[in-house]
Formats: C-alpha cells, structure tokens, sequence
C-alpha cells in the first residue's frame, strides 16, 4: 500500500492549522485513501520533540549517524513514505523555525519521492509565501515538488477546532474541491514513483 506522510509544519499548541490538519484527518482523506488505495499518516512535529540540529556532520555526508530514539523516528517516518504532504503557515515571510529543523535533520529520505505543498493563514493571503519558501528549501533535498502550492485562507472562518467545515464556512465547497483533488494528486503520484522507481544511468 501507497503510504503519504501528512506533516503539519507549527507546533504551537493553538496552531489553526490543526484544524485543516483535522479537517482532511476526519473528511478528506478517507475518502480518498478508500479510492486510491493510499494510507495517509498525520504528523505534528511536536510528537517526535526534536532538539535544535546539533550533529557535527551534514546528514548527507554523515552515512554512521547515532541519533537519539526520537530523532531516528522521525527518520524512519520519512524514509518509510512514498509521498509527503507539508502543511506549513508563514512566519514573517519565511516558514516555521520548528519546520526548518525537522527538515535539517533529514539527507536523501525524501529523493526521487514526491511532495505536495500546502500553506494557510487566517487571512486571504494564504501564507503563500511560507509555502514557496519550503519549495526552496525541498527541492535542495531532492523531493519532487508537485508545481502547483495549495492555499487555504481564512481557516477560522471556514474550518472548526475538532476539524469540520462550519455551516456557514463562506468558502467551504471550494475547499472541499481543492484538498480532494490535493490528497487525489499527492496519491497518483507517489503510486507512479513507487511503481516506477527512476534507475541511475550506470544501473
């Protein structure tokens, strides 16, 4: 089975983004995961309680690491997966100090595998520009960033704490369209990769 790692880039406890995580917990992505065959696994990155970056080495250069438990979890977490999705606000025109670190501790766990970008704000701006930061920042590491970012704004207009659409969500069909076709895009893609791994010239 297609496994995607859903990742919520802010671990603040009143983050609203865990209402759109929730959100496509509960509704979306059981609907998908039914029609694709994929399994969707959400994160917060507060679970793993990864320390500022400390090792001496680069993790690409670094191939005998000794990491903590919950610093090799993480790891196997990424490495595991056939495809991500990053969910991620925008602090001052950049993304979340806790993302970037969890992001550091990485090397080739995510090469050759596909990404989706998902960025939110409670305005309508839609923290777009977080999400083309990550971009940035992934692609240095190798995922294969799908093109187009998805905005959601105005999360608590739309989305309530426990992660449904409110009755009077002013936008909440179209969000309901967009995070499907998210989730349905995210899983045709890590099948594709998965099934038809890309074989270095000299194989």
């Amino acid at each position: 089975m297609v496994t995607v790692n859903v990742i919520l880039g802010s671990n603040r406890q009143i983050a609203i983004g865990k209402r759109l995580l929730k959100y496509l917990e509960n509704k979306i992505a059981p609907f998908v995961s039914e029609l694709d065959e994929v399994t969707f696994k959400f994160i917060t990155l507060d679970q793993y309680h990864l320390d500022f970056f400390h090792e001496d080495l680069p993790p690409i250069n670094n191939p005998e690491r000794g990491l903590a438990p919950n610093e090799q979890q993480w790891i196997d977490d990424m490495q595991t997966a056939d495809g991500y999705i990053f969910i991620t606000p925008e602090y001052n025109h950049s993304i979340p100090a806790v993302l970037k670190n969890a992001i550091d501790y990485l090397a080739f766990e995510g090469n050759r595998k596909p990404a989706k970008i998902i960025s939110y704000a409670d305005n309508m701006r839609a923290g777009q520009f977080g999400g083309e930061a990550l971009r940035e920042v992934i692609n240095r590491l190798g995922f294969i960033t799908l093109p187009m970012i998805t905005t959601v704004g105005k999360i608590t207009a739309n989305f309530s704490t426990d992660g449904f659409l409110l009755e009077d969500a002013p936008s909440g069909a179209y969000y309901q369209e967009k995070l499907l076709e998210t989730l349905h895009e995210i899983s045709f893609y890590s099948r594709i990769l998965r099934e038809h791994p890309y074989q270095e010239f000299n194989d």
